[in-house]
């Protein structure tokens, strides 16, 4: 059995996700701002670029905690503002198929490349070793994360 974390290391880790966590918070704050979009629609518009056009009920699988009614919501917002489009989907006539438009993608790739260039700067700290360690940590922690996300939603404790 592996030893717990040494304290220090631990409160390491966490004041790094602390000051991870007000970065991206302020970043998103900006992005807000500037274009009067929520993190609901950052979300939507994420999911869209990323996957291309999707029926509601995809969408909504792929953002947790987004119910299909605040999804409605947000995919009028987004209609409204020329970010997407909602057809009918020809595959099944009972849904609709969800599409950024090129107004919704400028806007995500905007957002994005400035998460990007956050990443870039962070890693001009570290030598070219290090930061293939890190992505092996990084990696490494987010598969250990993912057991552990899809144990809570099984019900159980994430340490067991």
């Amino acid at each position: 059995m592996e030893s717990p974390p040494d304290p220090q290391q631990a409160r390491a880790v966490f004041d790094f996700m602390m000051f991870l966590g007000d970065t991206l918070s302020r970043s998103m704050q900006r992005f807000e701002v500037q274009t009067t979009c929520s993190p609901a629609e950052v979300d939507v518009l994420r999911v869209l670029a990323q996957r291309g056009p999707l029926a509601v009920k995809e969408i909504a699988r792929s953002i947790p905690g987004l119910s299909l009614s605040k999804l409605t919501r947000v995919l009028d917002e987004l209609e409204s503002a020329e970010r997407v489009t909602r057809t009918l989907n020809r595959h099944d006539r009972r849904s609709f198929l969800v599409t950024p438009t090129e107004q919704g993608l400028l806007l995500i790739g905007g957002f994005l490349q400035g998460l990007e260039s956050i990443a870039q700067s962070m890693l001009t700290a570290l030598t070219p070793a290090e930061r293939l360690m890190l992505v092996e940590l990084f990696t490494k922690i987010q598969a250990s994360g993912q057991v552990a996300a899809e144990r809570v939603d099984e019900g159980q404790p994430p340490g067991n």
